[in-house]
């Protein structure tokens, strides 16, 4: 089975692609991320086996082709608009820019493709480029999946069908019979504490240990920086200023600082209160869960306010801000959301288990708290399309647009059995394998490298039976 994977890192080639190729004796090219060229990927990475989105010299970007990119958008792939809307630094340049970029990259995305001729590609859903990666891989008909990597328990990976993680595929339709003891097991340890979801939190920005063990670190920072200005012009589509501006790095170290300065921590909830509340935990932005997964609902502050409008007068929101998001919030935003009525703000190092566990209904764009809300019998309305559908106090808004009358259905509903909840827990984790966390600056262990192999396996025979099904019912 030739895997192609697209848009990744010389590190992913190297510490994860390579070890699964030699292990899983199977045959994997690349395409590299559009910010790659072969000299920059071999400092990293031997560059074999691998396609560039560019050369040494930044390409020229072609006239926008509008009704290629239109072409793209067929059933099931995401508009050309949402795509330029979902990624962090294309929405910020001006439209014909940002066509003319989409144009680029669909153009080789066919090329690279039709030279290849993969029997699967292995995408992301992070930027423009990840998307138009699914969407040429569609047209084409190209099997299309994307690395999914479970917070509830940590070290699992599934695969996605398209751009959202409700797709993960049951790649053995036997596996959901064999893991209803593991969701037992996961669901006794989850309510005794002794798992929770992880969450990256930021180091303290203000600290001078902090400070002082950066200086090296920044400095070597500042001539790689000062060697990037000629690509300014390229990397604008793949990059924050940051990466090739002395001026954007020193003006983003003090907005983050003062942000951090500003917070009013002392207004915060630390502890849940004795009163009836709705809870709704802030996503980290931008990030593909909600700018991709959800990319609708991804104006938080409107989500917040579309919650607060929903609830009847009984019942506070409480809404809990995201601990590895902490020097973004301004102090301009966090007035606003504290101003919406019936809206008070949770300190974003508070225990989020003990505000889920006395909360009356749980909100939840597509993150892990509604999972967490779920396993717990709670009432949950989950905005994205969530694999958390799956349990039976799960409820979706994509198919009801009557908020209001969705949360009252959903507090009126019968709490469901821990039975029913561990039958849907089985059913969620069906297409999870063991893997490794996605941290990439750790390297995955051989063990690790074992159970990706097996994930592939997996994927090749799925791939098989579906051609046979296809070949039996007279299809191509």
């Amino acid at each position: 089975m030739h895997i192609v994977t697209v848009a990744t890192s010389p590190i992913l080639a190297r510490n994860l692609w390579n070890r699964i190729e030699l292990k899983g004796n199977r045959r994997i090219s690349h395409i590299a991320h559009p910010t790659y060229d072969a000299a920059s990927w071999s400092l990293i990475a031997p560059a074999r086996s691998v396609l560039f989105f560019r050369g040494h010299v930044p390409p020229a970007m072609p006239p926008a082709d509008r009704e290629l990119l239109a072409s793209l958008e067929i059933a099931g792939v995401p508009t050309i608009h949402n795509m330029i809307l979902s990624d962090r630094f294309i929405s910020k340049l001006p439209y014909e820019e940002s066509l003319a970029y989409a144009t680029f990259i669909a153009q080789k995305l066919f090329a690279f493709y039709r030279s290849l001729e993969p029997a699967v590609a292995i995408g992301s859903f992070d930027g423009l480029h990840g998307s138009l990666g699914f969407a040429v891989a569609k047209y084409l008909g190209i099997p299309w999946f994307a690395l999914n990597f479970s917070s509830l328990p940590h070290g699992s990976a599934a695969l996605c069908s398209d751009l959202a993680p409700a797709s993960r595929t049951v790649l053995d339709p036997r596996r959901e019979g064999t893991m209803r003891s593991t969701a037992d097991r996961l669901l006794k340890e989850f309510e005794d504490r002794k798992i929770q979801a992880a969450a990256y939190i930021p180091p303290k920005l203000l600290s001078a240990a902090f400070i002082f063990k950066r200086i090296p670190g920044q400095l070597r920072t500042l001539v790689q920086i000062a060697g990037r200005r000629r690509l300014a012009g390229y990397l604008r589509f793949t990059d924050s200023p940051n990466s090739y501006s002395i001026g954007g790095l020193f003006r983003e170290a003090i907005r983050l600082r003062l942000n951090v300065l500003r917070m009013p921590i002392r207004e915060f909830l630390v502890e849940p209160p004795d009163t009836r509340y709705a809870f709704f935990g802030m996503h980290m932005q931008p990030e593909s869960s909600i700018d991709v997964f959800a990319h609708f609902y991804s104006n938080q502050p409107h989500v917040i306010e579309l919650i607060a409008r929903s609830l009847p007068p009984t019942h506070t929101l409480l809404v809990k801000l995201h601990k590895s998001d902490v020097p973004n919030y301004s102090r301009t935003l966090l007035t606003r959301l504290a101003r919406i009525p019936g809206v008070r703000l949770v300190s974003p190092y508070a225990d989020t288990f003990a505000f889920i566990k006395q909360a009356k209904i749980i909100f939840s764009i597509q993150g892990t708290i509604g999972l967490e809300g779920a396993l717990l019998g709670k009432p949950v309305i989950m905005f994205g399309d969530s694999p958390a559908k799956a349990f039976p106090n799960v409820a979706t808004i994509g198919r009801d647009p009557d908020l209001p009358e969705l949360v009252r259905r959903q507090m009126s509903a019968k709490e469901p059995s821990r039975d029913a909840i561990i039958d849907a827990f089985a059913s969620f984790l069906a297409p999870f394998y063991p893997a490794s966390r996605n941290d990439w600056s750790i390297r995955p262990t051989d063990e690790e490298i074992d159970g990706y192999v097996q994930l592939f396996t997996a994927l090749e025979n799925h791939l098989r039976s579906r051609v046979v099904v296809l070949q039996g019912n007279g299809s191509t």
